[in-house]
């Protein structure tokens, strides 16, 4: 797998990554024994994700969880797993463990030019096969752009849809959830060619 993240050349076993993350400065994915360190983020990154919060907070349903940047992910057990910047979860299994979330309902990811086609491509193709999730977001954080990967059903067909205007809203219907993007995007600055235009 080609991570775009730096990768510690150790193998370690799923108790190592779990004692070693705990005291870690760096977060890090961990797929089959392979630690990746994480990047850090830009300040429209995580303005974003807290707009997301809100945005969610204001209309989740009953015993839905909202888990944000610092909360891992298992994608397979004891083999993979990586750190979403916010997850939505409305059966998940949390007597299990309280380090990690087993059964995600939505993925969100804010976009950053190192790790965009990683997030697109290989990420994507790993998350579809999780049974619980509804859908997959991108988000970017330099242009008004949400993408919107939804599965049709309980079929492993996804469709795919984009929202570019402040006007609109993406909605989970699966989940009676929806997301203003004028709420996403609230006070995010963008820059333009020198200039700063602040939403």
């Amino acid at each position: 797998m080609n991570y775009p993240i730096s990768k510690w050349d150790k193998k370690y076993s799923f108790a190592e990554y779990m004692a070693m993350e705990e005291h870690s400065e760096e977060r890090h994915d961990y797929h089959y024994g392979e630690m990746f360190a994480i990047t850090g983020s830009t300040k429209n990154h995580n303005n974003i994700i807290v707009n997301l919060t809100v945005a969610i907070k204001t209309n989740k349903k009953p015993g839905c969880d909202i888990f944000i940047d610092g909360m891992k992910l298992e994608i397979e057990e004891n083999q993979f797993y990586v750190y979403p910047n916010l997850i939505y979860t409305c059966n998940d299994n949390l007597k299990r463990s309280d380090l990690y979330v087993t059964s995600p309902s939505i993925i969100f990811k804010v976009l950053s030019e190192s790790t965009e086609l990683y997030d697109k491509n290989v990420k994507l193709k790993y998350y579809k096969r999780i049974k619980s999730l509804n859908y997959y977001v991108l988000v970017a954080q330099k242009e008004i752009r949400v993408e919107v990967y939804s599965r049709i059903d309980d079929t492993l067909i996804w469709k795919y849809q984009t929202f570019e205007m402040l006007n609109e809203v993406t909605e989970f219907d699966r989940l009676d959830l929806t997301m203003p993007m004028a709420i996403i995007y609230d006070s995010i600055a963008f820059e333009l060619a020198g200039d700063s235009l602040k939403l």
